[in-house]
């Protein structure tokens, strides 16, 4: 006997809305102990990324923290997901991350498919349409946590949307 069935999870911009604030706390309090980004930075990416996700081009979110030299020191990856019914949302933190003068507080969005498959005129049209502060091109940046160690973070979820935060760091 086999037994088949569907499962929906319905959520709404709210929710989305909800989840991607908490991710804007994670990314404030980081910025703000590394000193390598304004805050007026923070909130034009998180609005950028906000508008992504409404529109379901976006996977996942990676902050990195890079040293003077361009060595990772921490990585902070918010995998997301459109399944997360039954997840308990947590309160952002573990966001202490060290003063780094002359390093650099980076943010990489991996967008869909469907994103890249739009034509450059299409994206610039949906970038200006939408206010976006940021061109969102294709990176050629390292983006592997290599030397580092994973550790489990947050998750952040609203009905059935949620983010799921891995942390990288060279702490064990």
């Amino acid at each position: 006997m086999s037994l088949t069935g569907t499962r929906t999870t319905t959520y709404t911009v709210a929710d989305i809305r909800k989840v991607v604030e908490n991710f804007a706390a994670d990314f404030s309090m980081m910025a703000q102990a590394t000193g390598l980004r304004t805050r007026e930075n923070v909130a034009q990416v998180v609005s950028d990324l906000n508008i992504f996700a409404e529109y379901a081009y976006l996977k996942k979110v990676s902050l990195f923290l890079r040293d003077k030299d361009g060595n990772k020191l921490r990585i902070a990856v918010y995998d997301i997901s459109d399944s997360a019914a039954g997840w308990k949302s947590e309160a952002p933190g573990n966001n202490l991350w060290p003063s780094t003068p002359g390093g650099s507080l980076s943010v990489v969005a991996d967008l869909n498919q469907s994103w890249w498959n739009k034509a450059d005129t299409d994206k610039a049209a949906f970038i200006k349409k939408h206010g976006l502060h940021f061109g969102w091109e294709a990176t050629t940046q390292d983006t592997s946590a290599t030397g580092l160690n994973p550790s489990t973070g947050q998750k952040y979820a609203s009905n059935g949307y949620g983010w799921a935060r891995t942390n990288y760091s060279r702490e064990s």
